[in-house]
């Protein structure tokens, strides 16, 4: 009897390799399937689909997230390394066209793209005139997730991933004028600041006012409730409403490294965008915030 392996049509077979790509690399099946402009339904067919191709489950299920199945690991590395690949090639292509339109996904903390990127695209447009910029919002994720490039806080473990160091970002107290210590603070959601939650407790000798799941939203609450927060320098140095309390031991910064895949290392396009992103925090405040409040009265107390 013959034991031979059923045909498998490769293009099929790449199509759904690319879906389960995407998935893996946003964490769930809605996500890419808005990612990969369709449905979510022909998400899970495709997956399934791939089960029976390789008699084996891409994905396994733990406490409610899915989990790319171990065996899985070396060839959705081999997909992500040909589809960076092609985006590589298709670059080289287009550059014989200069005029064509050229996209980059990027994804950044979101004070980092309005404060620190967005201001500076007139010089990255100098340089690469039709590159289109696509700014994604990561807070959260450690890995590229679908952006071609980001900017992390955390390495990622593993898989092909080159990384560079491009600088650092600032944190620091800043509160309303007539704020003093015991009027309460605002303090971003546990998944996003648990492991300063205790020191900051202790400083200011309470629980947050409010958690909010933004610094855009701890800036209107800072306003309109008369709060202190912990804010990036780029965010509440200019703020003219607020000023930097000195002292608290709060202050911190943050190494930020910038990512992508080392299928993409020659994609003349992305090495553009990523020594733009370098300059770019490069040139942002690391040190006291109080070198860029000179103009204004400190008048703040730091204890009650």
């Amino acid at each position: 009897m013959s034991t031979s392996r059923p045909k498998v049509s490769y293009a099929r077979l790449f199509d759904d390799l690319r879906v389960t790509l995407a998935v893996h690399r946003c964490g769930s099946m809605t996500r890419a399937a808005v990612e990969l402009d369709t449905t979510t339904s022909t998400v899970s067919r495709q997956i399934s689909r791939l089960r029976g191709t390789l008699g084996l489950s891409p994905f396994i299920k733990s406490e409610g997230d899915w989990l790319l199945n171990p065996r899985m690991a070396a060839l959705l590395n081999a997909v992500e390394h040909a589809n960076g690949m092609i985006e590589s090639e298709l670059g080289r292509l287009i550059e014989a066209a200069p005029e064509e339109p050229r996209e980059i996904r990027i994804g950044a903390l979101p004070s980092v793209i309005s404060h620190i990127l967005i201001p500076a695209l007139g010089e990255l447009r100098t340089g690469a005139r039709n590159l289109r910029p696509i700014f994604e919002n990561r807070v959260h994720e450690v890995g590229l997730g679908m952006s071609d490039v980001a900017l992390v806080f955390s390495l990622p473990e593993g898989g092909r991933i080159k990384a560079r160091r491009c600088g650092d970002l600032a944190f620091a107290l800043y509160a309303p004028p007539c704020w003093t210590r015991g009027h309460g603070w605002v303090s971003l959601t546990d998944r996003y600041a648990a492991r300063y939650a205790e020191a900051r407790r202790a400083w200011f000798g309470c629980n947050p006012t409010l958690k909010v799941d933004s610094f855009a939203q701890a800036v209107a609450a800072m306003r309109a409730l008369g709060l202190a927060g912990i804010l990036p320098v780029v965010v509440g140095g200019p703020e003219p409403d607020f000023v930097h309390i000195p002292g608290s031991g709060l202050d911190l910064t943050r190494d930020l490294h910038l990512i992508y895949h080392e299928s993409r290392s020659e994609d003349a396009d992305l090495r553009c965008v990523i020594d733009w992103i370098c300059q770019q925090i490069s040139r942002t405040p690391s040190e006291s915030p109080l070198s860029l409040r000179k103009s204004k009265n400190q008048t703040c107390a730091s204890s009650g």
